[in-house]
């Protein structure tokens, strides 16, 4: 008696199949679905007012993502806005960036003035200006005190741990979770 060939089935197959199992009818190929254009922001979508305070995700043009950030200001670019943020992990050589595309996260629960600046929180990661070799450092803030933020440094090798800086001497590397309150 004559056995019936087997049939093989391609590994793509497989694998769709499976995914359609696992996912059930919520799972679509489609072949845009990697293709993404740009999207109107959450402020026209939702007609909500973005003001300086506020958590965003705004969009940075050097690799085209959308990252979180807080809203600093917003200007007139024409009959268009121009958001200027300050990002939660910044790129050392742009840590404030101006854009046209945001997304609101979170509304601050008190505006901000409109500032240019790097905005700092108790919590952040920062790197610190160190004077007596004249480089940065890895510290966290700790608190507050006048004009100056508390620092402690990571690794003190021989000086006081904990020291009081002017904004101007601190560079953020990383914001805390959630910065607006």
């Amino acid at each position: 008696m004559a056995m019936a060939p087997r049939q093989h089935r391609s590994p793509l197959g497989v694998a769709l199949l499976t995914l359609a199992l696992v996912f059930g009818p919520s799972f679509v190929v489609s072949p845009f679905s990697a293709v993404r254009s740009p999207s109107r922001s959450r402020l026209a979508l939702h007609a909500e007012k973005l003001e300086p305070g506020d958590y965003v995700k705004a969009w940075y043009h050097q690799d085209n993502g959308m990252h979180a950030a807080i809203l600093l200001d917003i200007e007139k670019d024409g009959d268009e806005d121009r958001y200027i943020v300050t990002w939660d992990e910044p790129d050392e050589n742009e840590p404030i960036t101006g854009t046209k595309q945001v997304e609101l996260i979170k509304k601050a629960s008190k505006p901000i003035k409109p500032v240019h600046k790097q905005i700092f929180n108790i919590g952040d990661k920062i790197t610190a200006y160190f004077l007596d070799d004249k480089n940065f450092y890895a510290a966290d803030i700790i608190g507050k005190e006048g004009d100056k933020w508390k620092i402690r440094w990571e690794d003190p090798d021989g000086s006081p741990p904990e020291e009081l800086k002017p904004p101007h001497e601190l560079k953020l590397v990383r914001r805390i979770k959630d910065p607006v309150k």
